[in-house]
C-alpha cells in the first residue's frame, strides 16, 4: 500500500502535468506527499544558499499549493536543498521511508509532436534516481500531456 509519496519536481508546465497525476494518487490513497527541488551544488556562502533555498521555496509553494488546497488535501511537506540532487532525492526517501518516487523524464520539454521518442533520453537525475532509490520510482512518458493519453 502506498502511503508515502516523493514527488520530485523543476517547477516546468510538464511538472505540473505530472502533479495532478500525483496529487490524484495520494489522495486516492490518503498517502502523505513530500515535494522535492533539487537546486544542485550551488557553491555559495551560507547566508546566500539559505537566500535561494527560501525563494525556491517560495516558488513551488506557488506552483503546487493551491492545487492542493483546492482538492482538500493537506498531508504534504516542500523539501528545497542543494548538493547533489541524486544524492538528497534518495536520502530523503530513505530517511522519510517513501514507498514510490514519481519524477518526470528530463527538464527537457516534453517531446514535440512528430519528434521521434526513441532519442530523447531520461536524464542523468532520473537515470541515477532509478538506480540509487531505496524505493520504486515512477518516470512519467511526455505522451502524459493532456489530450495525449488515458489515465
Amino acid at each position: 500500500m502506498v502511503k508515502k509519496v516523493l514527488f520530485c519536481t523543476d517547477l516546468t508546465d510538464y511538472c505540473g502535468h505530472v502533479f495532478n497525476y500525483v496529487l490524484d494518487t495520494v489522495k486516492e490513497f490518503d498517502a502523505r506527499l513530500w515535494i522535492y527541488y533539487g537546486l544542485g551544488r550551488l557553491h555559495l556562502s551560507e547566508e546566500e544558499t539559505a537566500n535561494e533555498i527560501k525563494k525556491v521555496g517560495t516558488r513551488v509553494t506557488e506552483a503546487y499549493v493551491d492545487k492542493m488546497k483546492r482538492k482538500g488535501f493537506d498531508k504534504y511537506v516542500i523539501n528545497v536543498s542543494d548538493g547533489d540532487i541524486v544524492s538528497e532525492i534518495t536520502k530523503l526517501a530513505r530517511n522519510a521511508k517513501v514507498d514510490i518516487i514519481f519524477m518526470g523524464p528530463s527538464t527537457k520539454e516534453p517531446v514535440a509532436v512528430g519528434e521521434d521518442v526513441r532519442v530523447a533520453p531520461l536524464g542523468r537525475i532520473v537515470s541515477e534516481t532509478v538506480i540509487w532509490a531505496p524505493c520504486p520510482v515512477m518516470i512519467f512518458p511526455p505522451a502524459m500531456l493532456p489530450g495525449l493519453t488515458r489515465r
